[in-house]
């Protein structure tokens, strides 16, 4: 009982209270190669794009046989699969049409939402050797190894046809929808979820006026990164976004909090015409004795540039 109310409570939260879903499609896919599938955005209390969500229906075949699953689809605003819900009427079965139980339910979540699924890696015929029709779809030693922990046991072809609808050519769909309805409003919502992967979608949507419109929010960014993000949001950023008031006051700031990969970056798309006296001092007392490529490009900023 626990583990249906956690199921069910995730899938819950992912509303907001007052959420509207739009009557007409906002964009489409294609399932099955010929079925066109509308998706519908989710809109938040105060009109802004918040998810969306999508009635599927596809075939899944076997050898011998095809049958149909039609059933609701949620994703969030970069494409990630969120999770799903059945239809009434609409059950879900395995092999020999035996209903789902629970555990397949919260499974299937699971496996709908790795989008680094070994799933990825085959095509139906791959999924299974040597077998008979009869257990085409089952657990009967014909499931391919590399796959039987990322399916359910008599629901092989339904795990594999949804998870590529969940993690396919949907998600390139619901990218550039998101990327359509860019505004201040929307990227700031972005921002705020703090998600370093909404992060890098950002950096990498945007086009170089992007960087301009919405440069404080992109800076907002930095401090959350880890790892390697903020050499990637500086090799992304145009010569002269980097070089504008707003963004050197910040860099002065927060230089020492850099990585030496993100310094690195940094360093070498300012422009030395443009270095303003903050920066200048900030770089000077970053300084230290080491021989480094770091240091040089320091050096030779703050020797040439132009103090203003």
């Amino acid at each position: 009982m626990i583990r249906v109310f956690v199921f069910v409570l995730i899938s819950t939260l992912f509303f907001e209270i007052n959420s509207k879903t739009n009557d007409s499609p906002i964009t489409h896919f294609t399932v099955a190669d010929t079925i066109q599938t509308g998706v519908n955005a989710i809109y938040d209390s105060i009109g802004l794009l918040n998810s969306y969500t999508a009635r599927v229906f596809t075939p899944v075949c076997e050898v011998d046989k095809c049958y149909a699953i039609e059933i609701n689809f949620y994703w969030d605003l970069i494409g990630r699969f969120h999770h799903y819900d059945t239809i009434p009427g609409m059950s879900l079965t395995k092999l020999d049409h035996e209903p789902f139980i629970v555990d397949d339910f919260i499974k299937l979540e699971k496996i709908l939402k790795n989008a680094n699924s070994p799933l990825a890696l085959y095509s139906k015929e791959e999924l299974v050797r040597n077998t008979r029709s009869s257990e085409i779809d089952g657990f009967t030693g014909a499931t391919i190894n590399e796959i039987k922990e990322s399916v359910i046991g008599g629901a092989v072809y339904s795990c594999h046809t949804l998870w590529h609808i969940a993690n396919g050519s949907a998600v390139d769909s619901l990218q550039k929808t998101t990327k359509e309805n860019f505004n201040e409003n929307l990227v700031k919502k972005l921002v705020s979820k703090q998600d370093q992967e909404i992060n890098y979608f950002l950096i990498y949507s945007f086009s170089e006026d992007d960087f301009q419109t919405y440069l404080p929010e992109v800076l907002l960014t930095i401090p959350q990164g880890k790892g390697y993000y903020a050499k990637h949001v500086f090799e992304k950023m145009p010569k002269d976004v980097i070089s504008s008031n707003l963004s050197q006051t910040f860099f002065a700031a927060n230089f020492n909090q850099f990585n030496y990969f993100a310094q690195v970056a940094l360093l070498e798309k300012i422009d030395t015409n443009s270095l303003s006296s903050e920066m200048s001092i900030a770089l000077t007392n970053s300084l230290d004795e080491r021989n480094s490529y770091r240091n040089d490009l320091i050096r030779q900023l703050t020797s040439t540039g132009s103090k203003h």
